[in-house]
């Protein structure tokens, strides 16, 4: 991973561990010693490693195309979000629906048993077996986690 230099605002003073910089009375912003690349001891400005954004998404792996209908599966952390669904899905909490929100117009609306629309977020409230249905039917995108 490669990182830049980019400069932490503020005045900041040597303390055993790293750096400090006094915000009010009772409060302290402390940087340890291996977050910082370099420290201007004239200034007290501190110089601090942080991630090469642009780096990181480039190197992701490129989006895939959703050409037919089915669940598109991708992890954040390492692929960019497929193109060209319907749908996006999000798993609830315990498990036992999804819940979609539609990605583009135009969409007919989704209607049957196990499913429920919400107007006010604009999404829909879907069983698992209602959801692998749908999945037949539309382009849908999942995102998962890395873990």
């Amino acid at each position: 991973m490669a990182a830049t230099e980019r400069k932490i605002p503020g005045t900041f003073a040597p303390v055993p561990g790293g750096y400090s910089q006094q915000i009010g009375a009772n409060t302290a912003l402390f940087i340890p010693d291996f977050s910082v690349s370099r420290y201007d001891p004239s200034t007290g400005e501190v110089y601090g490693y942080a991630p090469d954004y642009d780096a990181l998404e480039a190197a992701k792996t490129p989006a895939v195309q959703a050409t037919a209908p089915g669940e598109y599966s991708y992890c954040y952390e390492m692929q960019q979000a497929p193109t060209g669904c319907d749908y996006a899905a999000d798993l609830a909490y315990y498990g036992k629906h999804y819940f979609l929100r539609p990605l583009r117009d135009g969409l007919p609306p989704l209607h049957g048993r196990g499913i429920t629309y919400d107007a006010e977020q604009g999404t829909y409230m879907v069983t698992l077996r209602a959801y692998d249905k749908i999945k037949t039917q539309y382009k849908i995108k999942r995102e998962t986690c890395l873990d």
